[in-house]
Parts: structure tokens; C-alpha cells; sequence
């Protein structure tokens, strides 16, 4: 993948993330980031310090992308706030399996390690959309006796987990069921359409008059 001109730092990040995806964080290093492009091994770091700021980058791309996700995720579901809420869920569970690499250097020991201020915004952003959905659904009757940090701590494990499991191939080999779609859409019901449905039951049979043998009872 010889490098012609143009963006050297942007080159970077691609060969990156291809690199992540067929080898492994492990295999990734400037110098061999350079010998691939075809530029003098001292060429990346005036981009990048070292691999850790390499990551740290990927990392906040990854971030980026996965927040575009959700947005055009939540677009796409309409006006519901529960739709909306479950559509930020699937949508990175589907960014994850996509971006393989991106969502690996958000998670990668050597980002949280190091990290940068960036990235830590990037971060706020994401888990502040996430909070403000979730209180949403809450208010829409999405468990709405519940409280809103176990909620939102609830549904990124789910929807975070199941990500981790999908873009793995190690993992997703032992899912018996071809259909990975829809093994992430049913997840992501359990965690929020099913959900609902049990809160709105319930909130129900709390407002049901009560017999006259139960009020006898009681």
C-alpha cells in the first residue's frame, strides 16, 4: 500500500486500523507503519509521537464515528424516545462490527493508560447523548421508577458487551445462530423494547382499583 502524496497522517490512521483488523493491536508499529506506505521511518512521527498516540487517536475517531452512528440511528427511528434509545444501541453494536479496529483502540489498555483531552471529550459527548436518551425513554416509561445512572449502566453493558462479543471472531464463532443481526436486534429488544413493556405492565396493575376482597384484606 504504497503512500502517493496528499495526507500522510490520514494514511496513517487507515493502514492503522487495517493493520489492527488483519493482525492484531500487537502487530501495530510506526516503523512498520512507514515501511507499508512507502515514507522514511522517521515520516509518521511527525504525526505521531509513538504507537500509544497512534492509538489514542484511533481511539478518538472511533469515538466520532460511533456518536455519527447513533445520531443517524436515532434519526432513523423517528420520535419514539424508547425507539430512539434502542437505535443508540444498535447502532454501535453495528459500528463495533463494522470499525473492528476503532472500536478495539477505544478499549485498548494502552489508550486508557494514556488517553488525551480529546479523547476525553469525545468520551463526555458520547456518554452524555447516551444519558439525556435514556432519560428520555425513562420519562417515555422505559422503567420509569428506576434510577437514571443504573438505567443508562444497564444498557451500555448490554449494548457494549454485545459489541465486544460480535467484533471478535473468536467470540462470534461460538454463537450457534448464523444471524448476528439478529442476535444483536433481540439483545437489544430485551434490554429496551421488553423492558418497556414490563414497566408499562406494571405501572398499570398499580393503578388498577383495588377488589373488594383485596381493600378487605388490606
Amino acid at each position: 500500500m504504497p503512500y502517493h502524496h496528499g495526507n500522510l497522517r490520514e494514511a496513517l490512521l487507515e493502514r492503522a486500523a487495517e493493520v489492527i483488523a488483519n493482525e492484531g493491536v500487537e502487530a501495530l508499529s510506526l516503523r512498520a507503519l512507514a515501511r507499508d506506505l512507502g515514507v522514511s521511518h522517521a515520516a509518521p512521527r511527525r504525526h505521531f509521537e509513538d504507537r500509544s498516540a497512534l492509538l489514542v487517536e484511533l481511539a478518538r475517531e472511533g469515538m466520532r464515528r460511533s456518536i455519527e452512528a447513533m445520531d443517524e440511528g436515532g434519526r432513523k427511528a423517528g420520535d419514539d424516545p424508547i425507539a430512539r434509545y434502542r437505535a443508540f444501541g444498535r447502532s454501535y453494536v453495528k459500528f463495533a462490527t463494522e470499525n473492528p479496529s476503532y472500536f478495539r483502540a477505544i478499549n485498548h489498555p494502552e489508550v486508557l493508560a494514556h488517553g488525551s483531552d480529546e479523547l476525553a471529550d469525545a468520551k463526555r459527548a458520547w456518554f452524555a447523548k447516551l444519558r439525556e436518551g435514556a432519560e428520555a425513554a425513562r420519562k417515555a416509561g422505559w422503567h420509569p421508577d428506576a434510577d437514571l445512572d443504573a438505567l443508562v449502566a444497564f444498557s451500555c453493558a448490554a449494548a457494549m458487551g454485545t459489541a465486544a462479543f460480535l467484533s471478535d471472531s473468536g467470540w462470534r464463532s461460538l454463537f450457534t445462530d448464523g444471524d448476528l443481526d439478529a442476535l444483536a436486534d433481540s439483545v437489544l429488544d430485551l434490554t429496551v423494547h421488553r423492558s418497556r413493556a414490563t414497566a408499562r405492565t406494571a405501572n398499570a396493575a398499580r393503578k388498577q382499583p383495588k377488589t373488594k376482597r383485596a381493600r378487605k384484606a388490606s
